[in-house]
């Protein structure tokens, strides 16, 4: 039945709507100057799921007076996400004391505006966070530009039990030719642990090898720990200066000291 009569019209609309029940199929009667898409926005449904449930193809033979039926809202399963948690991190046993060389009023080696104690200190910082993200227990003898005696961080290392100590330096020498790394120990486990450490420093370098040596140095025998010294280039050489001076060439380096230590942890 076609409704002319405006009164008619609000008739209908109102018995329709008084039947519009939640959970029930709803209807919707159009009145003059409504679209699909004024309807289907009105109820909260897409315009194609509200002609497809009338039959509607064309939008334009949409009359006034027409029951539209509203098509049921959409059963939306609840799919259970599963959050895949991390990992707990693996603490290590072993502790790794890292010790930035010279800082403070002890500058170190100067060389071409290139201070040692920066050096050890940009090395250092980047060894203990990685370190830490492999689960090792890390303690710093400085962490900012501190001057730390050698019987200080002699001290800070022997309070830890079950540690490791690496000094973390760059060299230098009046023959400015003179270029490499090496690395300094005491003990059969130092020896092991400078092993490991310079291995990769050349490796991944790609530096002269200058070995590995025991050396008394007081910051290494003060210590009751196994203990190495690196020396990881010779900032008086004016290229390996300013290949030291990269992010690059210190992210290397202290990426070797960390595989050192990983080597040093899996076999002692």
């Amino acid at each position: 039945m076609k409704v002319d009569s405006p009164f008619l019209l609000f008739l209908a609309t109102l018995v329709f709507g008084m039947l519009a029940v939640p959970g029930v199929a709803q209807t919707h009667v159009v009145r003059e100057g409504e679209t699909f898409y004024a309807i289907a926005r009105k109820h909260g449904v897409s315009v194609e799921r509200l002609m497809a449930h009338n039959g509607f193809r064309d939008p334009l033979k949409l009359q006034v007076g027409k029951a539209l039926k509203i098509p049921p809202e959409e059963v939306k399963v609840a799919t259970k996400t599963t959050r895949l948690e991390p990992k707990p991190l693996m603490r290590k046993s072993l502790r790794v004391i890292i010790d930035a060389g010279h800082g403070g009023k002890d500058r170190g080696a100067v060389w071409g505006g290139v201070h040692e104690a920066d050096l050890n200190l940009k090395v250092a910082l980047r060894v203990e966070e990685s370190l830490k993200k492999l689960g090792y227990s890390v303690t710093m003898t400085r962490r900012s530009d501190a001057f730390v005696s050698l019987s200080q961080r002699a001290e800070v290392t022997n309070r830890c039990r079950n540690g490791i100590f690496i000094s973390i330096h760059f060299n230098a020498s009046l023959h400015t030719s003179v270029k490499g790394a090496e690395t300094f120990y005491v003990g059969e486990k130092g020896a092991f642990l400078a092993r490991s450490i310079q291995e990769k420093l050349v490796s991944g370098l790609k530096v002269r090898n200058r070995g590995c040596r025991h050396r008394n140095f007081a910051v290494l025998h003060q210590t009751a720990c196994p203990a190495v010294l690196v020396e990881c280039g010779f900032i008086s050489n004016p290229s390996e200066r300013a290949r030291c001076s990269t992010p690059w060439y210190q992210a290397t380096v202290a990426q070797a000291i960390v595989q050192g230590v990983q080597r040093y942890y899996q076999n002692h």
